[in-house]
């Protein structure tokens, strides 16, 4: 009896060590197909795009330069990936990419998804794997492209205190200045600028002076008061200035990832002041559903054709639902296009998964017949993909596409 038991045991034991390994052969095979299928998609260099496309693929990226006339295409939707790593001779650069803590197991595969898509290598090289492959992509364009990288500053309490839990990335606005500065004809850079932090208005008037002309803000991440005293401050100082805010609306999220509503109505008293807004749209449905895009027209309707200038970022409309919930309301508003600015929304639209031609083509935005020369892009440029498929995408039904100036507008 004890030998049968012994060798049942034995059995049990030989059984579960052979289901671990068949496991952990299937994660080894089936891991590198997941990380293509989700994360990096792309295959090739973007410098050999001239002779790894097919024609198909060339004749999109002519069409979507076409119209230029000679203007730099204008990207206002390039994020920095930064933990600190590069910096000049003259700044320490602060950026850091997580708050205190290990995040949750969610947070840390979209990030590794993320890094993966937009060529980080080690993490111990992140920043320059980062700016090498986005430099990289930018050069390989066949026209002119200006990419405005962003800043992102902390979150400050109500009496000017940095938070000691920055559960949101921090990106330091002099190493976006400096990385603008080294490559002036690929990057433009952006600053953000809590106006709660200690020396807000002296900062808006320091960036102003260094020809920085937009300031953005994350509402909700940063917990600002669109209507506050202290944004009202900063209005002043920024209108003086002739600088323009850059600021989300929509559903966005909170860092606990709960859902919170900001009102395209909450920058009335930043136009009131007499700056210049640009918008980025979050989700369009809130408690009673579609409610973003009937409130963002009204806005533009008040204040779209009077001064300080009211205009709308396209950054991120081509993921999830938004082509239906957003772009395809913006497609139907021919009148409003002069407010529009291309935006890519890079690194997230360089994951694999981020953009389903299959579902633009199913619900008319693109053609079928577009489906395999824009993967084609994606797999040697996933920057130039994300422009292409915004130059292709079209009201569905119609042939009407959003014009060549909303690509090159802001670039003064």
């Amino acid at each position: 009896m004890r030998r049968f038991i012994a060798r049942r045991r034995t059995t049990l034991a030989w059984g579960l060590l052979t289901a671990v390994l068949a496991l952990a052969l299937l994660v080894v095979l089936w891991w590198p197909r997941w990380l293509a299928r989700h994360g990096a998609g792309w295959t090739h260099a973007p410098e050999d795009a001239a002779w790894v496309l097919p024609a198909a693929s060339q004749k999109l990226i002519k069409q979507a330069f076409a119209g230029t006339d000679g203007h730099a295409v204008v990207d206002h939707g390039v994020g920095i990936v930064s933990r600190g790593q590069l910096s000049g001779p003259n700044f320490a650069n602060d950026s850091q990419e997580r708050g205190h803590g290990v995040p949750a197991i969610g947070v840390w595969l979209s990030r590794m998804l993320r890094d993966r898509a937009a060529g980080i290598v080690s993490d111990d090289t992140a920043d320059a794997d980062y700016i090498s492959r986005l430099l990289r992509q930018i050069r390989a364009m066949p026209k002119p492209y200006r990419a405005e990288i962003t800043g992102r500053a902390g979150v400050f309490d109500k009496q000017g205190a940095p938070l000691d839990d920055q559960s949101e990335p921090m990106v330091s606005n002099r190493y976006v200045a400096w990385l603008a500065k080294r490559a002036p004809k690929a990057l433009v850079a952006e600053v953000s600028i809590h106006p709660r932090q200690p020396d807000a208005l002296a900062a808006i008037k320091r960036w102003a002076k260094a020809g920085v002309k937009d300031v953005r803000w994350w509402p909700v991440a940063q917990r600002i008061n669109l209507d506050g005293k202290a944004a009202k401050a900063v209005y002043k100082v920024m209108a003086a200035h002739h600088m323009r805010l850059d600021v989300a609306v929509g559903q966005l999220r909170r860092p606990d990832h709960d859902p919170a509503w900001v009102a395209p109505a909450a920058v009335e008293p930043a136009l009131a002041a007499g700056v210049a807004v640009r918008l980025r749209l979050g989700g369009a449905t809130g408690g009673g559903g579609q409610q973003l895009m009937p409130a963002l027209f009204a806005l533009l309707r008040r204040h779209g054709q009077t001064k300080p200038a009211l205009t709308i970022s396209l950054a991120g409309l081509l993921t999830g639902n938004r082509p239906k919930t957003e772009l395809e309301p913006l497609l139907q508003h021919p009148q409003f296009f002069g407010h529009l600015r291309y935006g890519s929304a890079y690194p997230a639209i360089a994951r694999a998964d981020a953009i389903d031609l299959d579902a633009l083509a199913g619900a008319g935005f693109i053609t079928r017949a577009e489906v395999a020369p824009l993967r084609a892009i994606y797999d040697v440029n996933p920057l130039l993909f994300a422009l292409v498929v915004m130059r292709r995408v079209h009201l569905p039904y119609t042939t009407l596409r959003f014009p060549a100036s909303v690509f090159t507008a802001g670039g003064d």
